[in-house]
């Protein structure tokens, strides 16, 4: 019996630890190999400097079983700054916003019900868009202060 329940003790906490928390950490393991695309910022202006060429993000794409498209916005030190999903079924949010699953359950919970498929939720720590009926699910969300200096936010796919 002791066995038994160590067992499952050691199951949970290994399960957790392959669970990873998208934004604001480090990628989802979604299964499988995502397609990642490293991608330089634009530098604009006479402000423009070497620093702010080398400025990069990697953008990691994965294709769930469900087909719905998932990607990661990563800063150079791997750290998750925005994610995106769109597909037919939604995503585990709960993997992918991390800590901010819980701001959203929170704003989702305060808003009226009826006829509404759109969840906008905009904070100094998360700002989160998610829209869809069946068959077809969109959103991203990202955190303000994580951004890259010069990210534009239209750019999330």
């Amino acid at each position: 019996m002791r066995h038994a329940i160590a067992l499952m003790l050691f199951l949970t906490l290994l399960q957790g630890a392959l669970a990873y928390a998208a934004l604001g950490g480090s990628p989802s393991d979604f299964g499988g190999a995502p397609a990642t695309t490293a991608r330089r910022l634009a530098a604009t202006g006479a402000a423009a400097t070497a620093a702010a060429a080398d400025a990069v993000y990697t953008v990691s794409q994965s294709t769930l079983d469900s087909g719905t498209v998932v990607r990661e916005y990563s800063d150079p030190a791997g750290r998750v700054f925005a994610v995106s999903w769109r597909g037919p079924v939604l995503p585990d949010l709960r993997t992918l916003l991390g800590e901010k699953f819980a701001v959203m359950t929170g704003a989702a919970g305060q808003r009226a019900r009826a006829g509404h498929s759109q969840l906008a939720l905009g904070q100094s720590d998360v700002v989160l868009v998610s829209n869809g009926h069946m068959r077809s699910f969109a959103g991203h969300a990202w955190i303000p202060s994580a951004l890259p200096a010069g990210f534009d936010t239209t750019t999330i796919e």
